[in-house]
């Protein structure tokens, strides 16, 4: 259980700081012609808003809003780790996944092998793929963005409910270290590709990551909740 420091502060006035902080991300995101979402339509765009914000209010009226805003945060790294891992480099401009590149299990190297991984992990995407994969490569990017500016939403919330900015960097930064790792490595074996991890590494991995899908619980039931919440706002 993680434990919020300003019981003091009444919950609405928390969740109405995070939300105005929140709206100002997005807003930004969207205005950036280089950003995650500036090339989105404008329904796209509203529709990423209201669930962030449908989100917003669920971990608010939770009875443990820090418990639930991490179960959220568990959830999209773990989605933005499984995509990431084929755009980490040290060359990459989001510094989430140049950072990547500091971890013993992350290559770099997944989107030079892209030829070997797409007929495997994207089936129906390289089916209908051109010869340089560019639907595998555009869903990559996609599935990426959306879950990446999801996570960071979390990490907004999180850091107005510790009142600790640096703490909720530090969570989110804990999380992915281990994410990408582990979704490189299940890529690896899937894939017959050289492991970067020894098996002590892999059993630990994949304990760690255990742990936290059950923290988490249910994805789909959990994202379901959002988009009722969406729906009915």
């Amino acid at each position: 259980m993680i434990k919020a420091e300003n019981r003091d502060i009444p919950r609405f006035s928390i969740a109405d700081a995070a939300r105005a902080r929140v709206a100002t991300y997005l807003y930004q995101a969207y205005a950036s012609d280089e950003g995650l979402l500036g090339n989105l339509d404008r329904w796209t765009q509203r529709r990423i808003t209201d669930e962030n914000m449908a989100k917003l209010t669920l971990v608010f009226e939770s009875d443990d809003p820090a418990e639930a805003c991490y179960g959220d945060l568990i959830r999209e790294i773990d989605t933005e780790a499984e995509y990431g891992i084929y755009l980490a480099s040290k060359s990459a401009q989001e510094r989430h996944l140049s950072r990547a590149m500091d971890e013993p299990g992350v290559s770099g190297d997944l989107c030079d092998a892209i030829t070997t991984i797409a007929p495997k992990l994207f089936p129906d995407e390289t089916a209908h793929s051109t010869s340089n994969l560019d639907l595998v490569r555009v869903t990559i990017q996609a599935r990426h963005d959306r879950a990446h500016v999801d996570a960071t939403v979390s990490e907004i919330i999180m850091a107005h409910l510790l009142d600790d900015a640096e703490a909720a960097r530090d969570m989110t930064n804990a999380l992915r270290a281990l994410q990408y790792a582990y979704h490189e490595n299940v890529v690896r074996r899937c894939c017959e590709l050289p492991l970067l991890v020894d098996d002590h590494g892999e059993r630990d991995l994949q304990i760690m990551v255990t742990e936290l899908a059950s923290r988490a619980g249910n994805y789909e039931d959990r994202i379901g909740q959002i988009l009722k919440q969406a729906d009915a706002a």
